[in-house]
């Protein structure tokens, strides 16, 4: 990683403090135009509970995100409008509402941990103070969907083997950046139920040597990042759904997204359907 300071919960707490003290109103000023989503389908034991998202172009609705983040949809998606979105579908069928969409398109997890623009990555204080509310108040669930565009880009994966201390700047590798994103986020949330979801089949057109399986330029497939979603997640203390197995994969992306890599409205369905089970059964 680069030259950074090293991060502890002492570090984050001090951070927050001193360099960030106006990260609730700079997050709720530039999500001032919001909508609001609550839901009031069947009662389960997530009714009237909180959830916030963190992802990058899949999980994006124009006026759902902060105004300074990449919108994917609407767009071309085949989702033309937000009800068809996995998560507005997740909100629905569980009875939860929205605290908060800290989804940006185009974004890594790994990058600078220090950005504050609507493109830093998903390991960044800024994106992970957006996790809050406009009103300031902490979610009770976050669903976590990234590390698709560090397969696509190819970022470094990294081997996690226990949790280690993390440093702020740009991490390395893509298991590093995660967990230091996680380890954010566990000590800001304490009290929120986490989930890490596995990354549904991307194929960037290579093949491993002697097989089939698609890979990045680095050889690395997305059962390797999974592996390490996998990894970091259980060390953490946090869930995993297991959205790999959601009904997409390499032989359907033509019918269940609309270019290969976002999911159009059947495939929405599919990933929201495999998100409210394991939030239901766990």
């Amino acid at each position: 990683m680069k030259k950074g300071v090293k991060f502890t919960a002492l570090a984050l707490a001090a951070s927050l403090m001193f360099t960030y003290p106006l990260c609730n109103g700079i997050t709720a000023d530039a999500a001032a135009p919001l909508k609001t989503v609550e839901s009031s389908n069947v009662p389960t034991k997530y009714t009237g509970m909180s959830l916030s998202i963190l992802g990058d172009s899949l999980s994006t609705f124009n006026d759902y995100i902060p105004r300074d983040y990449n919108i994917f949809y609407p767009g071309n998606s085949g989702i033309p409008m937000v009800e068809g979105t996995w998560w507005y579908q997740v909100l629905n069928a569980t009875g939860m509402r929205l605290c908060s969409n800290a989804s940006s398109a185009n974004t890594n997890v790994t990058g600078n941990s220090l950005a504050t623009d609507g493109s830093a990555p998903g390991c960044s204080f800024r994106r992970i103070m957006d996790l809050k509310g406009a009103d300031g108040t902490s979610p009770n669930v976050i669903v976590i969907y990234m590390g698709v565009n560090d397969f696509a880009r190819d970022i470094p994966l990294g081997s996690f083997k226990a949790p280690s201390l993390q440093t702020e700047g740009t991490p390395a590798t893509f298991s590093s950046a995660y967990e230091l994103m996680l380890l954010k986020i566990k000590t800001l949330y304490p009290d929120a139920a986490v989930y890490c979801c596995t990354l549904f089949a991307r194929d960037p057109g290579l093949r491993a040597p002697g097989t089939n399986t698609p890979v990045n330029r680095n050889g690395d497939s997305i059962m390797d990042f999974n592996k390490q979603i996998r990894a970091i997640a259980a060390a953490y203390g946090a869930s995993v759904i297991d959205v790999y197995n959601c009904g997409i994969t390499y032989d359907n992306l033509s019918v269940f997204t609309s270019d290969g890599v976002h999911p159009n409205l059947p495939g929405a369905q599919l990933f929201a359907n495999c998100v409210t089970a394991a939030l239901v059964n766990s």
